[in-house]
């Protein structure tokens, strides 16, 4: 299980990794061009988290629920980044909209992974990922 999930692993890791990133390394940006785009990142992020998830799932047969459990996986794990940008020493703070930004990524990711399996194609588009 461990090798189907050797992706997904990477990716929470490259999530955790920007969003524990400290304030004061973040680059400086006009914030109202940026809040637009912030929250279309964090969707991305999470929609290719729960794919992810998703694909490692089905690839080993287990749980039954692979879809279901791809997304409740993904999105608590965005309500913990999102809880833990709120400790002090990372000079940031948490945001309910990208809570919800993260959980309409893994939300719109189901839809797609149940789209493509009654398609009968494959989850992840690149062999190497699968």
């Amino acid at each position: 299980m461990l090798r189907a999930l050797r992706w997904s692993i990477a990716w929470a890791l490259l999530i955790l990794l920007l969003c524990l990133m400290p304030g004061q390394a973040l680059p400086q940006w006009n914030w109202f061009a940026l809040l637009d785009l912030d929250k279309l990142v964090h969707a991305g992020l999470f929609f290719v988290f729960t794919v992810l998830l998703a694909q490692a799932f089905f690839s080993n047969r287990s749980p039954a629920h692979y879809l279901v459990w791809a997304c409740i996986i993904s999105i608590a794990y965005g309500f913990a980044t999102e809880f833990m940008q709120g400790m002090e020493a990372l000079g940031r703070r948490t945001d309910l909209n990208d809570m919800i930004a993260n959980s309409v990524g893994a939300l719109i990711a189901a839809v797609y992974v149940n789209w493509k399996e009654k398609k009968g194609k494959a989850i992840v588009p690149f062999a190497f990922l699968r």
